[in-house]
Order: structure tokens, then C-alpha cells, then sequence
């Protein structure tokens, strides 16, 4: 029976609440909605869907799943259940009964990936339900269409079988056929086929020839007197060499098979492909075949079976040296970003022409704070995804944002900004400063740290610090050394390693491994920089996060850190000191008229006369400066600090300078005012600057052409001031400015207006709503079981029923919309489907033909053929 079909029957026969948990641990089945019970099995049964929920699964949940592709046979309905499971999976020492095999099966069967089956006979095969079976016998499962495929070439890390190695690679196929003949005569009894496919029939097809030699191999070494004799015959350090294949089942050759017979082989790798326990599939490549493999194993597909996550001995942090490490970290944290974003505002970060910010300009930032370029990348990342820059595509520079008001929230409200901005941001920063495959350098703000999964991963390692870091429960009890002798000890909370947080987090969802392993640490670190861990271990700020009390963490960090200060201490050699945090205005002010030197939150402020020239440029004056350190100095104004401000102020602004797009002259002073109290130019932004001279933010060019609308007669004059198309009159005569205050004709003027921001916002495709999930179970219940096919699952069908022929090379009659649209039957034995290509064997032609997907109209699988 087919196994979509199969599902649809079992999905419609759920509870509306089954079924309910289904959407939400399987999302994408509903998303778009589907039509009735036949597509939403056939979505699910679809490779893409099964990936992703099979990157959700345990490992313990895995290993059960691949022991049951592995010991099942959908084609001769040969099922599984928790009896004949139980010897593949050997518990791991001292956990027996930690995790229930029936409710993992039960569980595996709710995400739709198996399905239950008729009782198990005793042969191991499934017979009718009204069979009258054993009553005793634990319910049996298949899997459904397409999970083999789902899983991989070598689920469990066991190789392929005899069968499926002799259909997809003719040197194994060869070696399989010589194999066997080199076996009898050697001595070894094989079983043999019949008469019609014996491998001695030496004039029967070579597929049909290693097909057989490949089914006597396989029976072979199923008997369980076979491996224990060929082991004791076995070269020295055999062994040893079958050991390296317990983690993958292949391997490459060192040098060229001898070719010799199971006698003449001396070497273990000649002796092991002699006996057919190595199938070369490659002129330098073997693989252990799956026979091979689970002898080795002992015939246990998971020994150990991991049903607990690995042992881990953290080491316990007092809960106030954990306090003290997360809230001086976010304090210094919120300091930075204050700092960051007050050195964009001097001068806005260049970007590469590739993307992205490079070394140069980071490390010049990471000066400037005095901190290491990678925590400067970090912080960059963290302010854009914040919002608080954003990249000016006019100028390809990022700059603060207009409305950011970052420096006057109170700093819970900072980061409550900042760390909403991380959870959700769609990036990995850790990333920055390494290469990527093609060993292209990752920059900052660059696209190549782009992660679209860095969200979701923050998320499971909260979760993870959250059962790890709890006392009492499976993941934080194990091996936490007691350092509490008495009640009087002070509190503490496991740390633990990144090691140990990246072994948890694999252990919960093994196919993700190497997300883990690439993004953990770097997002363990960036978590203690927004005090989410402190030493090591989880903080409250953490806890909460991770059990989604966000409004609770905003409380407890106001309650905990400390009050801004509002002064600071001037002393005589014109330095400022910060004996703490100063309030986010103060500070502010203060690194305007200074520059600071250190780090930390005790803070040594440095005047100089270039310092108090920049207060000035930014619009401060004398008056406004002395005020300012009079009010927040808690000692007063030193005199020598006092006579620099008085004395830089007094030198300030004899020269001065400005922006203009075009200048507008006449030797006519009095068409020049009547010129500018003409009321149509108050737009074009004109400034006299002396009786004969004008300055506009207006290009030269719209100026011109203004002033010729209306009426007058102005003149464009070259770089040599002569006037351009004969003018020579008195009349006004226009130039413009290039960005350096040179005239450049058709220079343009700056464009207003902000850029869009750089990290919009990203909803996940696959969140279900409770209004989508009420809707597409109203659909489906309206619907019910469709008698035929669903648009959505007729082209999987067809392709499972194409696969399974190709198993069993069974022909099938199938039908075909030629070029011309004329449909047509025929029967065809079909040989491999991939790519949207179906291969087939045409009888009537007595040739190989090879067919688009989309063409094929139904198909009909012939029985017996």
C-alpha cells in the first residue's frame, strides 16, 4: 500500500488536539494551508519537510528513528516495534529505563515521520490486523515515504547494503560476482539462489548476476556462526581497522587492491574486500557494507544508545560574584555604545566597496574606545541591528540615526534596545574576522556574516544555560561539584564550559551539530557582555530571557544597577576623573570637551586645546563650557583649566568656513539686493557675503535656470572668472563649489532624507498562529478523506510509486504527454528517477529512454512482472 496514502487514512483518523500538536511541531504542513488529509501526508512526507523535523530530534529520538529504517522493509512489509528493537539499542550504563522505547516510537509516530502498522508475526513480517495476533505483541511501526532519503546515504554511520552498492556502482557490482565464485571455491558454503537467478547461471544478466551475489552475501553474513569464524581467521590488526569504520563506512585506499582470493590475502584490507566485508566503489575508495558494519557492532545499531546528554562536572560561581560580573558587564556594555555612537556623529564609518566595514576603520573605532577590534565589531553590529546607525546610501557611510535617542532612556530601557535587537538579529557577529569556504575575509556589517539561524540558536542556548544551570534537573544535576558543607554556604550556580553547552545542545538536536559548533561560543560571549551569564553561569537577567519574562529582567536590572553619577573631580593638570558611571548626558558632554583615556568605569578625562576646539566647532562657547564643569565638578574649576577654555574660545572663529553649492556675483550692487529681496528666490537659500558676492546651497545649474524663468539674465563664468557664452555686461554671473570649495561646474547638491534601515525586520515563515491552525483543521475536517489523489499529492505518489518499482524492478504502465499533447500508455521497467528525469527501459523499442517528471500523467504498477 502506498505509504502517503497510508498516512492520509491515519492523520484524518487524529483528534482535533493531536492534530493541533502536529501544526505546531511541524509548522510548514499548513503553511500555506493544504486542501485535505492527501496533501497534508504527502507535505509530509515531502524530503524537504522531513529535514526539518528531523533537526529537531534528539539524539536518543534519532537513533530510534534510523534502527527503524534500518530494520524495516516497506516493499515485503516487514515492520518494527519496541521488542524487536530493543536488542539494536543498547542503553547507555546506568540508565536503563531513562527514556521509555514505546513513547519514543509513540512520539516519532506523532510527527508524522512512522507509521503504525499491522502486529508483528513471528517472522518478524506483519500480518492483517484481524489476523487474530498476539494481543501482547507492543504496536509496530514503518516509516513513511522518503525518510530513508531524508536521513542520508548512511543512517546510524552504517554503509550501504550489498543490494544497493551493486546498483550504483558497476566496479562493485564486478567485485560482488567475483567475490562469491572466489568464495565457493575457496570452500565457504554460501546459500544459493534458484535455479531462474543463481549467480552460477553464467548466462543471465550481469545486473541480474549481481543482484544475486549480492542477496547470498547478505544471508550469508546474517547468520550468526558466520562473523565469529571469519574473525578468527582474520589477519593481524584487522580489527583495529574494522574499528575505524565504526563512525563512517567508508574509507580511502592506500594503494591498489591485490585482487587475490579469500586464501591468497595476507594484508587485512585485501583480506577484509576477499571476503566481500569491503566493497570497493571507486578505484580508491571502500565502503563497509551495512551486514558488515552491524556485525562488527555486534548487532547493535547504537551502542551506547544516548539516552541522557553527556556528563558534564561544572564548576559552581558564588551567586554574587555571578551578580557582580553580569551587571558590571552590562554597565560597561552601555558605556561603549554611548561612546560608539558619539564617535560616528564626529565622523561616520566608511564602508568597502565589497560591503561591509573594513580592518582599517574598525581598529580605528577600537582606538578611540579602547577596546579590541573584535568587541568594536560586536558593538557595531549590535548598534545597526538596534537601529541606532543606519548606512546613508548617498554617501555608502554608516551614521547615527536621526531620531536615535539612546543617550536620554534610562539604561534599563538601553538594554531592554539592545538586547531585543541581539535575540532577533539575523547575524552572527562572532563570525567576524574569520573566512569563509572560499576564503573570502568576513568584515563587519558585511553580508557574509549573515546567519538567517542565528536567532533560533540563541534561543536553544538560553534554553540550554536554563536546564543546565538549574539544580535538580536531568541536564543540571550531573557531576556539580557540592560546595555547600553547611547551610550558612553562600548560594552558587553551575558554569558550565562551552564545551559542555555545545555537547548538551548536540545532544538535543544532533543534526545540528555543526550550526553548534560553529556559532555557540561566540554567542555564549556576546551573552556576557549583555550580563545574560556572569562568570560563566546563568544570571537572572538569563533566566528570564529564557523563560520569555522579559518585563521581569527590565525590573530586576533597574533594582540592581547602581545610580548614574551626576559629577565628576577636575584636577589642576587638566584632567577630569570619573569615579564612576556617569549619567549618559554628562558623560556625553564631557567626552565633547575632552578625550578620555583608560577603560572601565573609573574614567580619566584628558582637556587639551584641541578638545575644547572641537566644543567649540560643535557650538559651544566659553561661557557654556565653564558653566557646564562648574555644576558637575564636585571640586571646581581649576585655574589652568579656566585660562585654556578662556584662551582657545578668544582664538576661535577668526577664520571661518562654510558649505555653499554656488556663489552668485554682480558689479552691479544694487540689481544684487533687489536680487535677493525678490520674495520667488527665498528657496534657492542665497546669503550675501559681501556688496557683490552671493552664495547659494543651490546647484549653479537649477540656480541659472531659476533665474532665467524669471527674467533676469545671469551668466555662467569659468574657473578663470571669465563669463561663459559671451556675456560681458554688468549682470550677475553663477559658479558652483566642489566638495573641497574649488568651483566645479554641476556640482549637486546633498540629498535629504534618511536611508532605509539596514537590518529590516525578518518574521519567521513557518509561525503558526492558533487563527491558522483553527482554520486549516476546519478545512480539513469540511473535506474529510478524498477518495482519489489531491492536486498536491498526485506528482509525489508518482514518484513513490516509481521508487518502489525501481526497488522491486517491477515494470509499470504508465502514461505520457508526448511534445505534441497526445497521451499516450505503454509499458516500461523504470531504472532511476533524479532531477526531474525519469530513466526508463522500453520494451516495445528495446532501449533506454529518458522522460521529463511533468510529463508523466499516471502511472500503474504491474504485479508480478
Amino acid at each position: 500500500m502506498s505509504s502517503i496514502r497510508a498516512l492520509a487514512g491515519q492523520l484524518a483518523a487524529r483528534s482535533d488536539a493531536e492534530l493541533r500538536q502536529l501544526f505546531a511541531a511541524r509548522p510548514d504542513l499548513c503553511l500555506p494551508p493544504v486542501p485535505d488529509f492527501s496533501a497534508l501526508a504527502a507535505r509530509a512526507c515531502t524530503r524537504i519537510s522531513l529535514q526539518r523535523v528531523l533537526e529537531n530530534l534528539s539524539r536518543p529520538e534519532l537513533e530510534v528513528l534510523e534502527a527503524v529504517v534500518l530494520s524495516t522493509d516497506v516493499d515485503a512489509g516487514r515492520s518494527a516495534n519496541a521488542r524487536s528493537l530493543q536488542p539494536l539499542l543498547v542503553p547507555q550504563p546506568g540508565t536503563a529505563g531513562q527514556l521509555d522505547l514505546d513513547a519514543c516510537l509513540a512520539r516519532l509516530q506523532d510527527l508524522a515521520l512512522l507509521l503504525r502498522a499491522a502486529p508483528l508475526s513471528s517472522d518478524n513480517s506483519a500480518f492483517p490486523a484481524d489476523d487474530g495476533g498476539d494481543l501482547l505483541q507492543p504496536p509496530a511501526y514503518l516509516p513513511v515515504a522518503s525518510l530513508a532519503e531524508a536521513l542520508g546515504p548512511y543512517p546510524a554511520g552504517l554503509g550501504r547494503s550489498y543490494a544497493a552498492l551493486a546498483a550504483a556502482s558497476q566496479v562493485a557490482a564486478d567485485h560482488l560476482v567475483r567475490t562469491v565464485r572466489l568464495l565457493r571455491e575457496a570452500g565457504y558454503e554460501l546459500p544459493t539462489e534458484s535455479p531462474e537467478t543463481g549467480s552460477g547461471e553464467r548466462t543471465a544478466p550481469a545486473a541480474t548476476r549481481a543482484a544475486s551475489a549480492a542477496a547470498e552475501l547478505d544471508r550469508w553474513l546474517s547468520d550468526p556462526r558466520t562473523w565469529p569464524e571469519l574473525i578468527a581467521q582474520a589477519p593481524e590488526h584487522t580489527a583495529e581497522l574494522l574499528g575505524k569504520f565504526r563512525r563512517s563506512p567508508l574509507g580511502a585506499l592506500p594503494h591498489p587492491l591485490a585482487g587475490s582470493g579469500p586464501r591468497e590475502a595476507t594484508s587485512p584490507i585485501d583480506w577484509l574486500a576477499a571476503h566481500g566485508l569491503l566493497v570497493p566503489i571507486d578505484a580508491t575508495h571502500v565502503e563497509l557494507p551495512c551486514p558488515a558494519g552491524l556485525a562488527v557492532r555486534g548487532g547493535a545499531l547504537a551502542d551506547p544508545w544516548h539516552t541522557m546528554p553527556p556528563a558534564a562536572t561544572a564548576r559552581p560561581i558564588r551567586d554574587s560574584l555571578r551578580d557582580n560580573a553580569a551587571f558590571s558587564a552590562v554597565a560597561e556594555t552601555l558605556r561603549l555604545v554611548a561612546e560608539l555612537l558619539d564617535q560616528v556623529r564626529r565622523g561616520p564609518v566608511a564602508t568597502l566597496r565589497a560591503g561591509g566595514v573594513g580592518i582599517r576603520e574598525v581598529r580605528r573605532l577600537a582606538d578611540s574606545l579602547r577596546v579590541e577590534a573584535d568587541e568594536t565589531s560586536w558593538l557595531l553590529e549590535l548598534s545597526a541591528a538596534a537601529g541606532l546607525l543606519i548606512l546613508d546610501v548617498d554617501t555608502s557611510r554608516w551614521v547615527v540615526h536621526a531620531d536615535a535617542m539612546f543617550g536620554s532612556l534610562a539604561r534599563q530601557d538601553q538594554w531592554l534596545l539592545l538586547v531585543s535587537a541581539w535575540l532577533q538579529l539575523d547575524r552572527a557577529p562572532s563570525l567576524v574576522g574569520g573566512r569563509t569556504p572560499s576564503d573570502t575575509a568576513i568584515n563587519a556589517l558585511a553580508a557574509e556574516a549573515s546567519r538567517p539561524d542565528a536567532p533560533a540558536v540563541r534561543r536553544r542556548v538560553l534554553e540550554a544555560l536554563d536546564e543546565l544551570c538549574t539544580p535538580g534537573s536531568a541536564a543540571g544535576s550531573t557531576d556539580v561539584p557540592d560546595n555547600k558543607p553547611d547551610s550558612a554556604a553562600p548560594a552558587s550556580t553551575p558554569a558550565p564550559s562551552p564545551e559542555q553547552v555545545t555537547g548538551y545542545l548536540v545532544w538535543r538536536r544532533p543534526r545540528q551539530q555543526r550550526r553548534f559548533e560553529r556559532l555557540v561560543p561566540g554567542i555564549l560571549t556576546e551573552a556576557a557582555r549583555l550580563g545574560l551569564l556572569g562568570s560563566g553561569a546563568l544570571t537572572g537577567l538569563g533566566r528570564a530571557l529564557a523563560q520569555d519574562r522579559l518585563a521581569e529582567a527590565v525590573e530586576l536590572l533597574a533594582a540592581q544597577l547602581p545610580e548614574p553619577l551626576q559629577e565628576f573631580v577636575l584636577q589642576a593638570d587638566l584632567t577630569a576623573v570619573a569615579p564612576g558611571y556617569l549619567a549618559p548626558d554628562i558623560a556625553a558632554e564631557l567626552s565633547l570637551l575632552s578625550t578620555a583615556e583608560g577603560q572601565g568605569p573609573a574614567t580619566i578625562y584628558r582637556f587639551s586645546a584641541d578638545s575644547i576646539r572641537h566644543a567649540l566647532d560643535a557650538g559651544r562657547d566659553a561661557a557654556q563650557i565653564l558653566g557646564f564643569l562648574t555644576r558637575h565638578s564636585a571640586t571646581g574649576v581649576p585655574q589652568p583649566l579656566g585660562y585654556l577654555v578662556k584662551d582657545t574660545a578668544n582664538r576661535h572663529g577668526v577664520l571661518r568656513l562654510g558649505a555653499a553649492a554656488s556663489f552668485l556675483r554682480s558689479d552691479d550692487a544694487d540689481m544684487l539686493t533687489d536680487l535677493l529681496a525678490d520674495p520667488r528666490t527665498a528657496r534657492l537659500g542665497l546669503r550675501r557675503l559681501a556688496p557683490t558676492v552671493a552664495v547659494s546651497r543651490t546647484a549653479s545649474r537649477d540656480l541659472l535656470a531659476a533665474l532665467r524663468q524669471w527674467g533676469y539674465a545671469p551668466a555662467p563664468e569659468a574657473d578663470d572668472g571669465v563669463a561663459l557664452g559671451g556675456g560681458t555686461g554688468a549682470g550677475a554671473r553663477t559658479g558652483s563649489f566642489a566638495a573641497d570649495g574649488t568651483p566645479a561646474e554641476g556640482a549637486a547638491t546633498a540629498k535629504a532624507g534618511r536611508a532605509p534601515s539596514s537590518f529590516p525586520v525578518k518574521t519567521n515563515p513557518w509561525e503558526l498562529t492558533a487563527e491558522a491552525s483553527a482554520a486549516q483543521l476546519a478545512a480539513l475536517r469540511s473535506t474529510g478523506t478524498p477518495a482519489g489523489p489531491a492536486a498536491e499529492a498526485g506528482p509525489l505518489l508518482t514518484l513513490e510509486t516509481l521508487r518502489t518499482a525501481i526497488r522491486l524492478k517491477q515494470r509499470v504502465r504508465i502514461g505520457i504527454v508526448d511534445p505534441d499533447g497526445n497521451h499516450r500508455r505503454q509499458v516500461m521497467l523504470p531504472l532511476s528517477v533524479s532531477g526531474g528525469r525519469l530513466r526508463v527501459f522500453d520494451p516495445d523499442r528495446d532501449s533506454e529512454r529518458t522522460v521529463s517528471i511533468h510529463r508523466v500523467m499516471d502511472i500503474e504498477l504491474l504485479e508480478g512482472s
